[in-house]
């Protein structure tokens, strides 16, 4: 992510030298109606979780949480918009008071980070309901909501750190570096939980001896596999930008390429990372019958008012 900072070298080299007014209308444009297509998609998914009783179940607990973070990963989108506009001069009001600058920093690591952690955890409590299939279901409501707030506390403390250290040491390059080291290490950490999970429950579903006949059971393999689907979309659109992010920012790796070209890559791949936010509700119509039935039920109770007004002319006579 630009996470503003580019935005900072911006002043002493116009930005209008590495990309047009044309393109900078272009970008602002994509980005936009991404972050509007990632709030109307992921608030329709919340609101059919929370309406459809049959989906609130307490393996679909972190689902709802995942696309609650991805519904506020929009705000991530929408700061790089304003960034982006301000570096291609079509903003007015140029300015930034440093809390502005902090509370940027902490909502574009913050929402992301939980993101991160709640796909972890996701597949932990795969592999619990793959090898435990008849315990699962039993796991009290209240576990679940001590791992949703780990999942926050923990997002929240890595995003603060990262504001605490540009307000007590915005100068020194040092702790960003540490920062940034640590943070993509805990990132990699998460990553191998997934890979790790998800190949056990991949070897166990070929390997075991699963009772296949049993509704439940196969129930819970077809939400594995569709949240194993997600997980891997969601690890292959973030790591373009996870890659540009580590040499830029832990390893300050100077690049080979033109700024010109940085850039182009640089907002390619954010276009990328941003998708991943509203790739998941995509997933869950086409992959789940449930979910589908409740959203289509939804949209049709939605229109059906605009239908009750129109009346047949032989009434009207």
């Amino acid at each position: 992510m630009q996470m503003a900072n580019n935005s900072q070298q911006n002043h002493t080299t116009p930005f209008s030298r590495w990309f047009s007014a044309s393109e900078c209308i272009a970008w602002l444009t994509v980005i936009g109606m991404e972050a509007l297509v990632i709030v109307t998609f992921n608030a329709l998914t919340i609101i059919v979780y929370l309406k459809e009783r049959s989906l609130r179940k307490r393996s679909m607990y972190l689902v709802i949480n995942q696309a609650v973070a991805d519904l506020f990963v929009a705000g991530s989108a929408i700061i790089e918009f304003w960034f982006l506009g301000r570096d291609c001069s079509i903003w007015t009001d140029n300015r930034l008071s440093l809390t502005s600058f902090i509370s940027t920093h902490f909502i574009l690591w913050f929402f992301f980070t939980a993101s991160l952690i709640n796909l972890g955890a996701i597949s932990l409590e795969r592999t619990h309901a793959t090898f435990r299939p008849f315990q699962h279901p039993f796991i009290k409501k209240k576990i679940f909501g001590f791992v949703v707030a780990v999942i926050w506390i923990t997002a929240g403390l890595l995003a603060t750190s990262l504001a605490l250290i540009i307000t007590l040491q915005p100068q020194n390059p040092e702790p960003l570096r540490i920062f940034y080291t640590s943070y993509f290490s805990f990132f990699l950490f998460c990553n191998l939980i997934i890979v790790v999970s998800y190949s056990s429950v991949a070897i166990k579903i070929v390997c075991g001896t699963q009772p296949h006949h049993h509704g439940a059971t196969s129930r819970e393999r077809k939400l594995t596999k569709t949240l194993f689907i997600v997980t891997v979309v969601s690890l292959v659109l973030t790591l373009p930008v996870t890659i540009l992010m580590i040499r830029e920012r832990a390893l300050f790796t100077s690049t080979m390429i033109s700024r010109r070209t940085y850039y182009w890559l640089n907002y390619s791949f954010l276009f990328l990372f941003y998708s991943n936010s509203l790739v998941n509700p995509v997933l869950y119509t086409f992959r789940m019958p449930e979910f589908r039935r409740a959203l289509f039920s939804f949209l049709q109770c939605r229109s059906q008012p605009q239908a009750a007004l129109v009346f047949p002319l032989n009434e009207m006579v």
